[in-house]
């Protein structure tokens, strides 16, 4: 039989041709948005959206099994749809600061749009019911908003204004920074006065620029005693040494162009050659404090641990080399009682030229080796939370302290880290319990070891709604095979002006999901005449990185990464480290 002519605008008879699918997922879509919005989860029904949308519950129950699949997949959609953002798909201005300050603008207006915040918290809400909420709580405008700043970075590219080695994790990166606190903040209800957002706007895109090299005429890069990121702090020489000394370039190093495999051996081989004269002890501004750290941090887990620790002398002489070098920053976080009592004897008539790191377990005798906190200051005793209450409660911070204090032999303590989160107790206590440790003059800074981003933005914005002391520094693990950090941990730090302290992998420890990236590593270590470890850290100290804790157990090994400050990683070499980063290392 032949069809008839209008027959044309269905694709089979009957049913409904793509663009009228497409605007009855809209309609639909609208309705079930506008619902949950004025009824809530609970009190909204599958009946409800259907005359909202004027179709029968057949045809809504056709698309969506259950109001729990709904509210997914509407949240979802909603959250990520670009209605009343039209103007960041108008033509954008030549200058790419101008481009990226419009564009951010749109995305801090849709972060706390009051009915995208309303989402949020209703996601929220229900994530105890059902994780998938959770998850749906977080996407806000990923998609469409990061690809209008890919294409922009992309542009700008071809011009030759930019290098980026990565353009989708920059923008990806550029929003988090912009977007991410304020949504967060907004969904628990706390607003930011629109003169201090758009300060932190261009503040963030400047930070952004920072990273992004220049290639335009006659530019040069930044030496490596300019001011980096706030991520890292201001990195500058020790006392009379000279404004180049140092390692390598800064954060922007790392952002050159990935080469392919086949020209990455070849830049590595070109830069081998001799290594330039030992350079001195190089410092970074901690976050936004005022702090002053040295960029190789002594880790002490080693002090007076069984089979390939060091002995108390061995100790002492490690500790005065590592003084004497220009060092100043130990960590003594998570550490056991007789570490923490050996470095008390060490630093004997030398406190004062130290930056002492403590953590919550150092020394308490309430560790507890199961509670996810990391086993380094484990006594082996389980946490009695009877008499000590959660491990970052009020009473629990307060006796680990007083023990930290007592085991170190010192009345107060630089830099006091939280080792490890503990959901089941309240951050606003937390906070309070830091602040009045620091009131008390008993510790003078505060920090996090391990914590999710989210658990650190919930924590600011305590500290800043309670007029508390917030967190200056993250510590977590990161390196050239442990990358998780920068994709959600750095543009949070940045944005919030806290610094990070890194502690690598053991040197026997690789990354098993990328056997090529670990191959690459010793071949650049040896066409660069240098070990492994002292690329590691070399590499680390081109990002945006404060301080790299290393735990050493001799002098030997801590003269090798003295010696990594010489290692001057060419941008060819870190393009070639960069480019064997398999994506999924850094999920």
């Amino acid at each position: 039989m032949e069809p008839r002519a209008n027959d044309g605008a269905r694709s089979r008879a009957g049913r409904p041709t793509s663009e009228e699918a497409a605007r009855l997922t809209e309609k639909l879509r609208r309705a079930a948005v506008d619902t949950f919005l004025e009824h809530g989860y609970d009190r909204t029904t599958m009946e409800a959206v259907a005359r909202a949308a004027g179709v029968t519950k057949s045809t809504l129950y056709g698309r969506y099994p259950d109001k729990r699949t709904l509210f997914i997949a509407v949240s979802s959609w909603a959250l990520t749809r670009q209605e009343r953002d039209a103007r960041v798909l108008e033509p954008l201005p030549d200058d790419l600061a101008a481009s990226l300050t419009l564009i951010a603008r749109a995305i801090l207006a849709r972060s706390v749009d009051p009915d995208i915040v309303r989402l949020s918290r209703m996601a929220i809400a229900e994530s105890a019911r059902f994780p998938e909420f959770a998850a749906s709580s977080q996407a806000t405008t990923w998609s469409p908003r990061i690809q209008v700043i890919i294409d922009l970075l992309r542009e700008h590219e071809r011009a030759g204004a930019v290098s980026v080695s990565n353009v989708e994790l920059a923008a990806e990166q550029f929003f988090a920074m912009v977007g991410a606190m304020p949504a967060w903040l907004a969904a628990y209800g706390i607003y930011r006065s629109p003169e201090l957002e758009d300060q932190r706007l261009q503040h963030a895109v400047q930070l952004f620029l920072s990273g992004v090299l220049t290639r335009g005429p006659g530019h040069q890069d930044r030496p490596a005693s300019s001011p980096a990121t706030p991520i890292a702090g201001a990195d500058h020489p020790s006392p009379g040494a000279g404004a180049g000394a140092g390692a390598g370039e800064d954060a922007g190093a790392g952002e050159d162009a990935v080469d392919d495999a086949s020209s990455s051996q070849t830049a590595i081989s070109r830069h081998a050659g001799p290594r330039r004269e030992a350079a001195a002890m190089r410092y970074s501004r901690l976050g936004r404090s005022g702090l002053d750290v040295s960029r190789l941090a002594l880790g002490i887990r080693a002090f007076g641990a069984a089979g390939g620790g060091c002995d108390p002398a061995t100790a002492a002489g490690l500790v005065a080399r590592y003084l004497d070098a220009g060092g100043n920053l130990i960590d003594a976080t998570d550490v056991s009682a007789d570490a923490a009592e050996i470095c008390a004897v060490s630093l004997r008539g030398r406190r004062s030229q130290v930056v002492l790191a403590a953590g919550t377990s150092t020394g308490t005798g309430v560790g507890t080796s199961g509670d996810g906190g990391g086993g380094g200051g484990d006594t082996g005793i389980a946490l009695d939370r009877a008499r000590h209450g959660g491990r970052n409660s009020r009473r629990h911070l307060r006796a680990a302290c007083d023990a930290a204090l007592r085991r170190l032999g010192t009345d107060y303590i630089d830099l006091y880290q939280l080792s490890a989160d503990d959901p089941s107790t309240p951050l606003e206590e937390t906070v309070e319990a830091l602040d009045d440790l620091v009131r008390a003059g008993k510790i003078l800074y505060v920090g996090a070891a391990g914590f999710p981003a989210y658990r650190i933005m919930k924590a600011v914005a305590a500290s800043d709604r309670l007029g508390r002391a917030r967190f200056i520094s993250l510590r977590s693990e990161y390196g050239p095979t442990a990358r998780a950090a920068e994709r959600e941990h750095f543009p949070l730090l940045a944005e919030e002006g806290l610094g990070f302290i890194s502690t690598p992998r053991p040197e026997n420890e690789t990354d098993p999901t990328n056997p090529a990236l670990t191959a690459r590593l010793q071949a650049a270590a040896a066409q660069l005449g240098c070990t492994t470890r002292q690329l590691d850290l070399a590499w680390q100290w081109t990002r945006p990185v404060a301080a790299v804790s290393v735990d050493i157990s001799g002098v030997a090994q801590l003269d090798e990464l003295l010696a990594a400050a010489d290692v001057d990683l060419p941008g060819e070499v870190i393009t070639a480290i960069d480019g064997s980063t398999a994506p999924s290392a850094r999920l």
